[in-house]
């Protein structure tokens, strides 16, 4: 499968199962456990992305691309620390 095949496969996935989730968790909003619900469809929303520069990078790695694999691995190093610093901040 072709980088921007399997990138947009996962980003629609994800999105879609976030959604879902979210969706879940509003029509479920009146028992005590849609919080949670909630929380976790906005966490799979907030990392789809990080999921397809993940896969971008196993593409880019397979294709023998060096250039953007390099980009690609420093764009998660920054992805990284800036969650480490956003945590332990």
């Amino acid at each position: 499968m072709s980088l921007n095949a399997e990138t947009a496969r996962i980003l629609k996935g994800t999105t879609t199962l976030g959604l879902v989730i979210m969706a879940i968790g509003l029509l479920t909003r009146s028992f005590d456990f849609s919080d949670t619900i909630l929380a976790v469809g906005t966490v799979i929303l907030i990392f789809a992305p990080v999921l397809g520069i993940a896969v971008s990078t196993k593409c880019l790695i397979q294709e023998g691309d060096r250039y953007w694999t390099r980009i690609a691995f420093i764009l998660v190093a920054i992805i990284i620390i800036g969650a480490l610093l956003s945590y332990f901040a």
